[in-house]
Order: C-alpha cells, then sequence, then structure tokens
C-alpha cells in the first residue's frame, strides 16, 4: 500500500514536470518496470524519487524492530501542524531508540503545544478554527524521520488536514522528509537544519525555517579565526547534506576573502563510520599536530561523528592538545556532546544561534514539570534533572505561529472573515498548499516569543550567533557565553577567554595560541612558500635596506635612486623611516680640519706679509721672489681646497674643488720644479762657460710656470665639459643611517690629475737630486729637496686610500684629502718660507765666511762677465745665493 501510494505521488509529480510516464507499476520484489514507451526525457529527479520510496518501504518495515512502541503527542483540531522532533537518543549496535537525557529536547516539544494553545485562544488569528498538533520523535534517525514523515500524507490519515510540519532536528533528516512531504504539496519549517542546500527553492520548493543557514555559521567561524588569527586549521565534516555543503561554502569564503586560511588536513565521515576511522583520523591530527603549530579543529559534523571522535581522542589521552570549533550540531545538544570526554573537549568554541527566551512559556513549563502525570508523555519518561543549555524553544514557537498565520490569511482569502459559516468542512479542508507556501515566504509579524519576524525570499532568515566556550569552573564544566555574531554587526569576542592547551606555542604580545605550520619569521626575514607544502615556509632574511611587505612574503627596499628615495627600515622591518640629512660627515673631524686649515691660511698670509716687507732683503731677492709669490698663492688656495672638502657639497664648491685644489698644487710644485731647473741650468752653466743660460729671468720663470699651470686647469675645464659637476647621495647602509651628498668624480679624472702632480714632483725630485753637488752653502736646494721628496712620499702614500675608497667610505676620503692637501701646503711653507724669514730676523749676514765666499766665486764671476751695469748685477743677484754665514749653512 505504501509503494502504490508513493508512485501514484511520483506519477503526479513526474507528470507536473512535463514527463510522461505511460505506466509505473509496482512489481512484486520491489521492482519499477515501465514499458518501452517511456519518454526519454525523465529526469534523475523520478529515478531518485523512485530509489527514495524502496527506503521508505524498507524502513517502514524496520520501524517494529526500533525498540520502543512508536510514541507520538497529539491534539486534534480543524487543522493539524505536524512536529518531528530528535528527542531521544539512538544506540547503533542494538537499533533502539534510548533515554531523553536533554531537558531542552522536552521544552521544544511543549513549546509546540504552547504555541498551539496560545494560538486557538487568541481571537485575532484563525477565528473559528481550531488548530492540533501531532508530534513525533525521530530519535535523531533518518529511518524515523521518514516513516513519521509519511504518518502526515492523505495515504495515513483520515482527514487531509495537515496543514503544515516544524521539524526536523538535522538537515540530513529535513531533507528526505521535505523530498517526501513535497509529493503531497506540504510545507516543512525546520528549526535547526541549516544547511545551505535546503535554500534551494527549485530542489526544495515546500522547504523553509526559522534559523539562519550555514553559510553564515561559516561565516562566523571564519570571524573567529580572523579575530585570533589562526592560519593553519583542520576541517573534518559528515558527506550529508549538511557536512559538505558547509565545508565546499567554507573553502569558498576564505579563498573569495583571500583571508590566508590553510586546510592541511581535511577529513569526510559517513554516519556509518566506526572506531576504525575514528581512530585514523586522530592518530592523522596527532601527527600534524607534532610536526607543525596547528591547533584548532572545526568539527562540522553530525552527532554520531562528533561524538565518535571525541570518544576515540579520549580513549587515546588526546586531552587538551586541540581547540575544537564546532557547529551547531556540536553545541546545541550542550553538555550532552562532551560528557565523560569533557578533557578532550575543554576549550572548545561552539556557534549556536541566538533565541530569545519567554518568560511566560518558563513558567508554563515549570507548572508542566510540576504535574504527576503529564498529557506529554516525554515529561514522565524524561530523568529529572536539571540545565542550564539553551532549548532554543523560540525557534519551534515562531515555526508553529508562521504556519498558524499563513493558514489565517489563506482561509481568509477563500472564506471571508467568518470561516466555518462560509465554508463546510470538506471545502475547508481543500486548501492549496501551493498558495499556503506562497503566502508563507511573505509573512511577517511580532512573535509570541517578543521578536520581530520576517523571512527573506529564500525562506532563511538573517543570521544571529552565539560564541560558546567550554569551560572548567569548580570543579564542574560548563557552556559559557564568550561572544555573539550578527549579519550586521559581525563578530565580537570577549577579552577573559581561557586557553587550556598544553606545550603549545602562543602569540607574544596577547598569550593567545598559534596555529600555524610553523614558528612566524623574524621581522627581518620574509617567508618563502614551500611547494610541496603551500601552507608552509621557510625564512629568507632580507637586506638590511629592505623591509617585508606582502603579509611577510616580499622584501622591499627603501632606497629607490631613480625617484630620489633614501629612507631606512625601522627596527621591527615593517615601514621605511626618514633619515637625518647630514651635511657633513664626521663633524668633530671636520672642525678640526678646518681649523687647521684656517690656522695655515691666517699663518701663511703672516709669512706673505713678511716675505713681502723683507723682498730687498739679499736672502729674500735670492730666492727667485716673484716666483716665491706664485707659491705662496698656491698654499693659501691649497688650504682654501682643505676646507671645501670638509664642508658641505653643492654643485659650486665641488666645481671649485676640481679647479682650486689642482691648480693650487700647481702653483706650488710647479714653481718649485722651475727654481730647480734654474738653480741646476745656472751653477752646471757656471761650470762649463761664462754664457748666462737662457730664459733664467724673473719673467721667463712667471711665463713658464703660468703656462704649466695651465695644463691642470684645462683638464679641469674639459672634465666639466664633458662630466659636468654634479652630485650623487650615499646608499645608506646599516652602520651609516643618513642621507649625505657628496661631489661625483670620475676615476679618469682623479687620475689624470695625480698623474700630473707625481710628473711634477718627479721632476722636482730629479733635479733636486742632480743638484746635491751645489755649493754647500747654497741650502735653498737642501730645503727643495727636502720639500719635493716629502710631498711625493705623502702623495704615494695617499693614493692607494683615495681610489680604494667607495663612494659610502666619503668621510674618510674627504679626510684624506683634506690632510694631503694640508700636508703639502705644511711642507712647503716651512722648508721654502719659513726658514728664509728665520734667517732674515735671527741670522747674522753681515761677515761671510771665508770659504763661501771662495766657493761662489768662480760662478759670481761667469756670470758677471755679462755686463757690470746695475740691471745685469740684481740679475746675477737674482740667479743665486749670496753668500751666507756659517750659520746659515748649518740651518
Amino acid at each position: 500500500m505504501i509503494l502504490t501510494s508513493a508512485a501514484q505521488a511520483l506519477s503526479s509529480s513526474c507528470s507536473h514536470h512535463k514527463i510522461e510516464l505511460f505506466s509505473v507499476k509496482v512489481i512484486q520484489g520491489y521492482h519499477f518496470k515501465m514499458d518501452e514507451k517511456t519518454n526519454t526525457m525523465a529526469t534523475d529527479y523520478c529515478f531518485k524519487m523512485i530509489i527514495f520510496f524502496i527506503l521508505i518501504k524498507l524502513c517502514s518495515e524496520t520501524s517494529l524492530a526500533m525498540g520502543r512502541e512508536v510514541m507520538s503527542y497529539k491534539q486534534d483540531g480543524d487543522f493539524v501542524i505536524g512536529a518531528l522532533l530528535a528527542l531521544r537518543g539512538f544506540d547503533e549496535k542494538s537499533q533502539t531508540c534510548t533515554h531523553i537525557t536533554d531537558l531542552g529536547a522536552i521544552k521544544r516539544a511543549q513549546s509546540i503545544v504552547y504555541t498551539v494553545t496560545k494560538i486557538n485562544k487568541d481571537p485575532n488569528i484563525l477565528t473559528n478554527v481550531t488548530l492540533g498538533y501531532e508530534i513525533f520523535d525521530t530519535c535523531y534517525t533518518r529511518s524515523m524521520a521518514l516513516k513519521h514523515a509519511l504518518s502526515f500524507t492523505k495515504t495515513y490519515r483520515e482527514w487531509d488536514n495537515v496543514v503544515g510540519v516544524v521539524g526536523s532536528s538535522l538537515s540530513s533528516t529535513s531533507e528526505i522528509s521535505t523530498i517526501l512531504l513535497s509529493l503531497y504539496n506540504i510545507t516543512m519549517i525546520s528549526h535547526f537544519a541549516t544547511s545551505d542546500e535546503l535554500g534551494n527553492r527549485e530542489r526544495y520548493p515546500f522547504f523553509m525555517r526559522t534559523i539562519p543557514p550555514d553559510s553564515l555559521q561559516v561565516d562566523t567561524i571564519i570571524d573567529i579565526l580572523a579575530f585570533y588569527e589562526w592560519k593553519y586549521i583542520a576541517f573534518i565534516y559528515t558527506e550529508t547534506i549538511y557536512g559538505r555543503q558547509a565545508y565546499d561554502t567554507f573553502r569558498k569564503r576564505i579563498k573569495d576573502s583571500n583571508a590566508g586560511i590553510c586546510i592541511p588536513y581535511e577529513r569526510s565521515m559517513t554516519v556509518s563510520d566506526g572506531e576504525a576511522v575514528f581512530n585514523e583520523t586522530v592518530d592523522q591530527l596527532e601527527s600534524l599536530r607534532k610536526r607543525s603549530l596547528l591547533s584548532v579543529v572545526i568539527i562540522f559534523a553530525e552527532l554520531e561523528n562528533i561524538e565518535g571522535l571525541l570518544r576515540t581522542a579520549n580513549n587515546k589521552k588526546v586531552w587538551r592538545k586541540f581547540i575544537w570549533i564546532g557547529s551547531d550540531s556540536f553545541g546545541i545538544p550542550c553538555l550532552n556532546t562532551v560528557e565523560n570526554v569533557e578533557e578532550v573537549a575543554l576549550g572548545a568554541f561552539t556557534v549556536i544561534p541566538k533565541a530569545i527566551r519567554s518568560r511566560e512559556f518558563d513558567d508554563h513549563f515549570e507548572k508542566e514539570l510540576q504535574k504527576n502525570q503529564s498529557s506529554n508523555p516525554w515529561i514522565n519518561e524524561y530523568i529529572r534533572g536539571s540545565s542550564s543549555c539553551p532549548s532554543f524553544e523560540s525557534l519551534l514557537m515562531d515555526a508553529v505561529e508562521w504556519l498558524a498565520r499563513g493558514l489565517d490569511e489563506l482561509l481568509t482569502r477563500k472564506c471571508g472573515e467568518d470561516v466555518k459559516v462560509s465554508c463546510n468542512r470538506k471545502s475547508l479542508l481543500e486548501v492549496n498548499r501551493n498558495n499556503l507556501r506562497d503566502i508563507l515566504l511573505n509573512v511577517s509579524f511580532n512573535s509570541y516569543s517578543n521578536r520581530q519576524v520576517f523571512f527573506p525570499e529564500n525562506g532563511s532568515p538573517m543570521g544571529s550567533y552565539e560564541v560558546r566556550q567550554l569551560i572548567e569552573e569548580d570543579g564542574s564544566y560548563k557552556y559559557k557565553s564568550v561572544g555573539n555574531w550578527t549579519s550586521k554587526q559581525k563578530l565580537t569576542m570577549n577579552k577573559d577567554i581561557t586557553w587550556y592547551l598544553t606545550n603549545q606555542s602562543l602569540f607574544s604580545n596577547t598569550g593567545i595560541p598559534r596555529s600555524s605550520c610553523r614558528e612566524p619569521c623574524p621581522s627581518h626575514q620574509r617567508r618563502v612558500v614551500s611547494e610541496d607544502e603551500p601552507c608552509c615556509w621557510t625564512c629568507e632574511n632580507c637586506d638590511d635596506d629592505q623591509i617585508v611587505v606582502m603579509n611577510g612574503t616580499l622584501c622591499k627596499s627603501c632606497i629607490d635612486k631613480d625617484l630620489g628615495i633614501y629612507m631606512w627600515p625601522s627596527r621591527d622591518k615593517q615601514t621605511c623611516k626618514e633619515l637625518p640629512n647630514l651635511a657633513i660627515l664626521k663633524p668633530a673631524n671636520a672642525i678640526a680640519i678646518i681649523s687647521v686649515s684656517l690656522l695655515g691660511i691666517v699663518f701663511t698670509s703672516l709669512v706673505a706679509y713678511l716675505y713681502v716687507l723683507n723682498r730687498e732683503k739679499r736672502i729674500i731677492k735670492a730666492s727667485s721672489r716673484e716666483l716665491g709669490y706664485v707659491i705662496l698663492i698656491g698654499v693659501f688656495f691649497n688650504y682654501v681646497a682643505a676646507i671645501l672638502y670638509r664642508t658641505r657639497a653643492t654643485i659650486f664648491t665641488c666645481s671649485c674643488r676640481r679647479v682650486i685644489s689642482h691648480v693650487a698644487t700647481s702653483f706650488m710644485y710647479v714653481s718649485i720644479a722651475t727654481i730647480t731647473i734654474r738653480l741646476y741650468r745656472i751653477f752646471m752653466a757656471g761650470r762649463k762657460s761664462a754664457q748666462r743660460p737662457q730664459f733664467i729671468s724673473p719673467k721667463s720663470q712667471i711665463i713658464v710656470t703660468l703656462s704649466l699651470s695651465l695644463i691642470p686647469l684645462t683638464w679641469a675645464i674639459i672634465w666639466m665639459i664633458i662630466q659636468p659637476p654634479s652630485l650623487i647621495t650615499l646608499v645608506p647602509t646599516q652602520e651609516q643611517q643618513f642621507i649625505h651628498q657628496i661631489c661625483y668624480s670620475s676615476i679618469p679624472h682623479m687620475a689624470g690629475q695625480l698623474v700630473w702632480k707625481l710628473a711634477v714632483l718627479l721632476v722636482c725630485c730629479v733635479f733636486a737630486f742632480r743638484a746635491r753637488h751645489l755649493p754647500a752653502n747654497y741650502n735653498q736646494s737642501r730645503f727643495i729637496a727636502f720639500c719635493v721628496f716629502g710631498a711625493l712620499i705623502v702623495d704615494i702614500a695617499f693614493a692607494p686610500a683615495l681610489f680604494s675608497s667607495s663612494s659610502s667610505d666619503s668621510a674618510n676620503l674627504g679626510i684624506y684629502l683634506s690632510l694631503g692637501a694640508i700636508i703639502h701646503s705644511s711642507v712647503v711653507i716651512i722648508l721654502i718660507f719659513v726658514v728664509r724669514i728665520y734667517a732674515v730676523y735671527f741670522v747674522d749676514l753681515t761677515e761671510p765666511s771665508q770659504q763661501s765666499t771662495q766657493q761662489s766665486h768662480s760662478t759670481s764671476n761667469v756670470l758677471s762677465t755679462q755686463g757690470t751695469n746695475k740691471t745685469s748685477s740684481e740679475n746675477t743677484v737674482d740667479a743665486v745665493d749670496e753668500p751666507t754665514s756659517k750659520s746659515t749653512i748649518d740651518m
């Protein structure tokens, strides 16, 4: 009879889908046979229904073996609201319903009775129409849900007066129940079925619910993960419409949001899985935990899988090792889920829908409990006890009221205000359930549970969740509310969270346990994601000038020469900081060098003054005083160059450095070379003949000196054209975290200047060496030799330092150049001028020694033969030193 009815309903349904089935016959042995003209366009829907009704038959035949006698709680009425609730547990081994342990389950059953009674007493709804109820216990099993769902169809009822069904408690049982009921156009409103799949209006046209869908529950869990920065998690789910859909939604959400959450381990279970699967799952979780920092496990499964998994973990003593985040199937049964396995689940978070409690209903329920014999059979069966867990009865109360208000609107449209007068019972019961469904989707009202109820087009309300944590307090276990989530305000969490994990890495700043593949990389290192394990990484050092960006995966330099950006990483390597712009490096050294240079300028000015003041003295006149003026100018500007090397670099100072330093050096050493060559030529000529050498007059010597000094000046001008003076910014380093600009000097330019200087010094050295046989009382050659050999040694010593110093060592480079200029100037001023000034003021020149007179007599005669007039005599005096006292020779 069951299959016949099912086949008729199936035929009607398939006809509704525009599919012609010419004959559907039930053959003994439960085989369905179709004739050869069966339409080939029959969809999978029809064939699924065939298998579905075979299952119904099997379930009905085996229901008597399910232990206790079928129990229902009902009250007749003009219309009846059916209910499929999960009250008692189910023993898989004995295949029997067990006992009731959850007070909330009884409250939910009683809330239906309470709401129906309240509606019947309400004059504003279903006037002159009584509402009844019929409640069945599914024992959390699909077979019982199917059997009892069939009881609400017209095949099993004297009057086809079931207006709708509330329930059931699971997505899996709700799915198969609503498929059956939809064949009879019976609307089903669930209070606990959360699967998103059930929101598909095409597949489940007569399914609605008062609880938010799993997609919002998934959003809540993702927000919890983000709040605590848990990026590496395991996901366990049941391969049902409830678990699988949630897992797929979770993966899609984290991918679309770029949340950076990785799932290194996921496990799909079936409701029939046994200890072998649970053992394997726990072992794999433990193995992953030991080789990583995984601590968070999300479990979106049916109650059977949750209990089996926790039981196995408890047997293996996996206590306080994981933070479990359970869906509503974990949290709604409250402490029943974790009974005897509390140490495993301690600290677990559960996400449950937020329901409003009705004080009026609570009072009603307390009175019902106190009765010796309640009309509610499950109250009498319940083992007395108390519970602090939410019962969510408001979700059922809203479902019942939703059906009642939809029915009221439908009857009002059909029969008018006075229903029973306008419609007899037969016509009254001939309601169009399709119209009722459409009306239900547009109902909004203030419910008996004191909240505004409205439903969007898909029949699923907006989300509002409570986050609860399993804690230990005073030696007992309980759930504590630690957060809330709504569709608008998202997640808010309490700060006083207790963490129970042992031997787990914690965030240093918050003390929250980590859940990641590895310890985070230090701030100066970036993550390099492993190709083999995309959720894991190794750490790689960034350069000193780089910060870590892109969520710790990329090193980025704080320096961009093309854009002129010169910054430096902060201490934590997260941002680039501004650097001080230093005009002068090593200011203490700069002050010392500038001070010495200024003293040199003052001293040179004093020497020049005394030199000019005593220009008519024989010892001054005899020292090529015109070239001496040129040398003094070179010394003066060489001291100026030393100052320029230690002042702020600008285009102007860079230009001055290129010109002044090398021209000043040429003035000094070209003049000294000219003097040395002149002396050598004069004395060598005196030995050979009495003829005066050419180009030894002061004018000639000045022309030669200035002409040769144009060579470095020309070189500098050429390079200023080829390579105009410019500034370069030093790249900051770990040791030098500042910005500093220096003059750019190319190696060819510096090499050319140095080669010229060394060439001049070598000429001086050669002729100073060859002039060593000059008369012993001729001291100028001795001091010139000391001067040029000392200068040559200084340049040779400083040359490697100049060319090996990098631009980043510009402070030392400036020091080398400045010290070189100071040493050159000081040596020249002392050995060429100071000794003569000293002789002018402190040496007696009135009584020349006889020996000196005789030694120089022949040379003087050679030069004096060229003329006896005053001019010739003065030129002769200019050409050679006059005899000096013994003290002058020993100077």
